[in-house]
């Protein structure tokens, strides 16, 4: 981000633009009374280095004060009520790992599709982000109809803007450096108030009664595409977490690790092999398409090129990479028993080998030391509860979203 000063000419009085920022937020209790909290909590500057709106992860918000007197009072309320959503939906933690500034424009154009319904607009003012029902959507969805139209994609969120409007903490740290509160204590409050807020809009929609609802229930709606299921969001933030990134010499390559005389830098994120042991145990025939399915829907955004899948029931039966989209076409060979020792120890001889999906009903066998990478343990729907393994993580697969 930029932080060269804008011309700050043609701006009358900006305490009176101020106060029409103040009243813009407390006017969101109408529409959004489940914003009111938020709302009450954002400290709202003005700023000629941004060149329309932005908001931090602490409740911070800034704006150019030129780019607010050129709205009018209805419109000024949207884009007010669209950058309180930006921390409703937690846009902040949901854009970390992948491409931070297309996951920004994906929530753009869900925010904007769902204020223009639940406000009864037309059209989005300030030249906002427009993409007719993707309140319905993933973001993950709209981030690679946006890769694939690459040419017609838009590069601003409001007209006149070249970066995104959810900006980050280090953002915060170099426009403000003397401030003197904690970014991330401030962060982890307004979570708290977007915990509430949203809790709060499902309470109004459910309960289905005065002008209230109809905007709540849109809220509610929406939600059902921006969100995946909880164990998909955890699939998801874990295939983020793990993905390399641009390589530095900050740590050691374990290719390296060996050697005196070199230190080996890392990959960058773009094109990775996502490594899955599969679990291909008798127990498992219902459950290896379902899994597999969830798999493929993420590779493409964690920017995952190919897949290796090592199939294994006491032994490894196929060691193969595939495109994420082959997924669903893999043949299952084994069906013995239930030992994943032999693939997570295979995997633990290859250097290059930074993390582990095994996919698993929990009735198996494993290593009683943990392997050298990281491991993430999906249990499948029909899994019982007994399966506690001494290290890496574990989710619980749904059976369905």
């Amino acid at each position: 981000m930029s932080y060269t000063p804008l011309p700050a000419a043609g701006i009358a009085d900006e305490d009176a633009l101020r106060e029409r920022v103040a009243r813009g937020l407390r006017l969101l209790a109408v529409p959004f009374p489940w914003l009111s909290g938020l709302a009450a909590a954002t400290r709202f500057t003005f700023d000629h280095r941004i060149a329309t709106m932005g908001v931090f992860a602490s409740g911070r918000m800034i704006a150019n004060p030129q780019f607010v007197a050129r709205l009018s009072e209805r419109d000024l309320s949207f884009v007010l009520a669209h950058e309180m959503l930006h921390l409703a939906l937690r846009t902040h933690d949901r854009l970390r790992g992948g491409d931070p500034l297309e996951f920004n424009y994906a929530h753009d154009y869900i925010i904007n599709d769902m204020l223009r319904v639940a406000l009864g607009r037309t059209t989005i003012p300030a030249g906002g982000l427009d993409m007719d029902g993707a309140r319905l959507r993933s973001a993950e969805d709209i981030v690679l109809e946006m890769r694939r139209n690459e040419g017609a994609a838009r590069k601003e969120v409001w007209t006149g803007e070249a970066h995104g409007d959810v900006l980050s903490a280090k953002d915060e740290r170099a426009m403000f450096p003397d401030d003197a509160s904690d970014p991330e204590r401030e962060a982890q409050a307004t979570r708290e108030l977007a915990a509430r807020a949203l809790g709060l809009a499902r309470a109004i929609a459910a309960r289905g009664r005065g002008s209230d609802a109809g905007s709540a229930r849109q809220v509610v709606d929406a939600l059902r595409g921006v969100y995946r299921p909880p164990w998909e969001l955890a699939l998801q933030r874990w295939l983020e977490s793990v993905a390399p990134g641009e390589r530095t010499f900050t740590r050691a390559s374990r290719r390296g690790a060996q050697r005196t005389d070199l230190v080996l830098p890392g990959r960058r994120r773009e094109g990775w092999t996502l490594n899955v042991v599969l679990d291909t145990s008798g127990s498992m025939t219902q459950s290896i398409a379902h899994a597999l399915g969830a798999i493929a829907d993420f590779c493409d955004i964690a920017a995952v090129e190919e897949v290796r899948v090592l199939q294994c029931d006491v032994q490894v039966t196929a060691d193969e990479r595939l495109a994420p989209f082959d997924l669903v076409r893999v043949a299952i060979a084994g069906y013995g028993g239930s030992d994943m020792t032999p693939a997570l120890d295979l995997l633990g001889a290859d250097p290059d080998v930074r993390a582990t999906l095994v996919i698993t009903d929990g009735d198996v066998s494993y290593p009683t030391a943990p392997p050298p990478f990281d491991v993430l343990w999906a249990l499948t729907p029909d899994a019982g509860g007994g399966f506690a393994p001494p290290y890496g993580r574990l989710l619980r697969m749904e059976e369905t979203r």
